[in-house]
């Protein structure tokens, strides 16, 4: 019967990295329990640290990168 079939082909060529390069840029996540409110904190120009602020109380955090470090991706700021 007609339609029972489904085929699916593409010829075309793969669609281009969005403007901007496409780079994600590297961050890790903070549970800011000061005011019980999650945030991404990204890694700073000389890639040394993450450094970010509470959205809403503006606490400041930093984490260190550095050799002997850890691998985890979520951590929470008191």
């Amino acid at each position: 019967m007609p339609g029972e079939n489904l085929d699916i082909f593409s010829d075309h060529e793969p669609t281009p990295p969005p403007k901007g390069g496409g780079v994600q840029r590297r961050f890790v996540g903070i549970h800011f329990a000061c005011c019980d409110v999650y945030a991404r904190v990204y890694v700073n120009r000389t890639e040394t640290a993450y450094e970010g602020c509470c959205p809403k109380c503006s606490r400041h955090v930093r984490i260190r990168i550095g050799p002997g470090g850890t691998d985890n991706r979520f951590f929470t700021a008191y």
